[in-house]
């Protein structure tokens, strides 16, 4: 396991209703406040239900003692604020408590329910080189097929078709047990783990494209785990 490169992070807070001040943070002041902490080059608004809009920042970064963090997307919903940045979970939160800064700076809000959110969930994406070729995660058998019986079929004379394996996935799915999750009619939807090969490069590279609903510390550990179980590493 080498190379880790664009490693990328969205962060999803979910809260009860009433909790995230959407009027608040909508206004000319809190938007520009929100811009300036955080670089932002975009700001989109969106119409959302019960005439309140969605506001979505975009492009933005910030400067801290231990460099720069590129900040993909604030967004800020009726119960969700979503969180994208190039890098780490632990700079995902950062930003997230800079935005918090932003808002305290503006109105007099308590902000401890905003710290507190009924769910957190995440994502996280890499680009990695491994210690296997992808094919190593199909059987054989199914191997085989692609290299005789689909390769066969995609062949002509007008062309020679050849077949590779491009997305090995695995569907989570989450059964709530949560009782405030429950009451606040809060679901999880299925969440995938994958792997693929990184587009644009030759396959002997071994390097791909992996993503999981984890953070970031959780995610990097999962996949050197993975290097060592399909390479056979001690």
């Amino acid at each position: 396991m080498d190379n880790i490169s664009e490693l990328a992070v969205t962060q999803i807070r979910i809260f009860p209703v009433d909790v995230i001040p959407l009027g608040i943070i909508t206004t000319k002041s809190c938007v520009e406040k929100i811009r300036d902490a955080l670089s932002m080059g975009e700001i989109e608004t969106r119409p959302f239900i019960e005439g309140k809009n969605i506001i979505i920042f975009r492009r933005g970064e910030l400067k801290t003692e231990n460099g720069l963090i590129v900040v993909s997307k604030v967004e800020v919903e009726s119960r969700r604020i979503i969180v994208e940045v190039e890098g780490t979970s632990k700079e995902a939160t950062q930003v997230y408590e800079v935005l918090l800064s932003s808002l305290s700076a503006v109105a007099s809000l308590s902000l401890e329910s905003l710290r507190m959110p009924l769910l957190t969930a995440e994502t996280t994406r890499c680009v990695v080189t491994l210690d296997f070729t992808f094919d190593t995660l199909f059987s054989n058998v199914f191997i085989e097929f692609l290299n005789s019986r689909v390769e066969k079929e995609a062949s002509d004379k007008i062309a020679k078709g050849s077949v590779r394996p491009l997305v090995a996935a695995a569907e989570i799915t989450y059964q709530i047990r949560d009782k405030a999750l429950i009451d606040n009619n809060i679901s999880m939807n299925p969440k995938q783990f994958t792997i693929a090969p990184r587009a644009g490069v030759p396959s002997d590279t071994r390097k791909y494209v992996i993503s999981s609903p984890f953070d970031s510390d959780t995610h990097l550990r999962l996949v050197a785990d993975l290097n060592k179980a399909i390479a056979g590493i001690n």
